[in-house]
C-alpha cells in the first residue's frame, strides 16, 4: 500500500476527499487530512507518505510553497494539487517543481480516482527501476571481490585501481545503455583503457562482455516498459536503442524465454 496525506483547509473538501474515494481499490492508505502547509511539513518529521495531495489556496503556507518545501528535503515524494484556481500561472508553476498532477475543483471522485491510480502506476514503476539498479550494483559487487583471484598479489594499488576502472566502466553503460550509438570504443574511452583490454576485464570480473551488459540492460528496461499497455512495441524497441524490431525481439526471447508480445500479456 502506498502511503497518501491530504492537505486541504476546506472541511468539507477533507472530508469528502476522505470518506468518497475507495482508497483501498487504489492501493493507497491514507494517513490523514490537514488544514495547511505547515501541518504537512509537521507531518514529514515522524512519517514520510509517499503522495501528497494539496490544495493550492491554503492559509499560512499555500500549495505552492509547500511543495517546493518537500522537493527540497523530501525529493521523492510525488505530489498532486487540488484547486479551484485555475490560471495559467498557477499550472505553470506546478510543472516547474515537478508537479505530478493537477485537479481542478469541483471534485470527481471518478477523476481524483483516475488520477491517484496513474500516480500509483508511476510509483511502482519508479520503485521496480530502483530495484532493478539496486540487483544490478548488489550484482557487480559481488562479481567485483574474484578479480582480486584473477590478478596476482603483488602489487595491490595497481589491482584496486583496475578494480575502480571497471566500476566507473559499469557505470557508463548503466548511463548510457539506451543510446542507439553506443559503442565498445565509448565505454573503453570513458576510462582511458584500450577496446580489447576493458573487455577482457569486465569479462573476468562480472562473466559478461560489455555487449552483454548492454543488451542485457535494454532487455531489462524493455521489460519494464512493456508492462504499460499504452505503450506501443516499436517505440519501446525505438527507445532502448534498436532500429530493427526482428533484431529486439530475437534479443528479447533469448533474455527471456518470450516474445515482446507475450510477454506484455502476461500484465494484461
Amino acid at each position: 500500500m502506498y502511503k497518501l496525506l491530504i492537505a486541504e483547509d476546506v472541511k468539507m473538501v477533507r472530508d469528502t476527499l476522505m470518506h468518497a474515494i475507495d482508497w483501498e481499490s487504489l492501493g493507497i492508505t491514507v494517513l490523514g487530512a490537514v488544514e495547511n502547509g505547515e501541518e504537512v511539513l509537521a507531518w514529514l518529521e515522524r512519517e514520510v507518505p509517499d503522495l501528497i495531495l494539496t490544495d493550492i489556496g491554503m492559509p499560512v503556507m499555500n500549495g505552492l510553497q509547500l511543495i517546493e518545501a518537500i522537493m527540497a528535503s523530501h525529493p521523492d515524494i510525488r505530489c498532486i494539487i487540488l484547486s479551484g484556481l485555475s490560471e495559467f500561472e498557477h499550472a505553470r508553476q506546478a510543472i516547474k517543481l515537478h508537479v505530478l498532477d493537477y485537479i481542478l475543483k469541483p471534485i470527481d471522485p471518478e477523476e481524483i480516482e483516475r488520477v491517484l491510480a496513474h500516480a500509483v502506476g508511476e510509483l511502482k514503476l519508479q520503485r521496480e527501476k530502483q530495484r532493478g539498479i539496486s540487483m544490478a550494483e548488489q550484482a557487480v559487487k559481488e562479481k567485483l571481490p574474484h578479480l582480486a583471484d584473477v590478478l596476482p598479489d603483488a602489487g595491490w594499488p595497481e589491482n584496486i585501481k583496475k578494480r575502480k576502472l571497471v566500476e566507473q566502466a559499469i557505470g557508463y553503460i548503466k548511463e548510457q545503455f539506451m543510446r542507439r550509438d553506443l559503442s565498445l570504443a565509448d565505454v573503453a574511452g570513458s576510462v582511458g583503457l584500450s577496446d580489447k583490454y576493458l573487455n577482457l576485464l569486465v569479462k573476468e570480473v562480472t562473466g559478461n562482455t560489455i555487449n552483454q551488459m548492454i543488451i542485457s540492460l535494454r532487455m531489462e528496461e524493455a521489460a519494464r516498459l512493456l508492462k504499460d499497455p499504452l505503450i506501443k512495441i516499436y517505440k519501446i524497441c525505438d527507445q532502448i536503442g534498436y532500429t530493427d524490431q526482428d533484431h529486439f525481439r530475437e534479443s528479447f526471447k533469448k533474455q527471456f524465454g518470450l516474445t515482446p508480445t507475450k510477454y506484455r500479456n502476461l500484465f494484461l
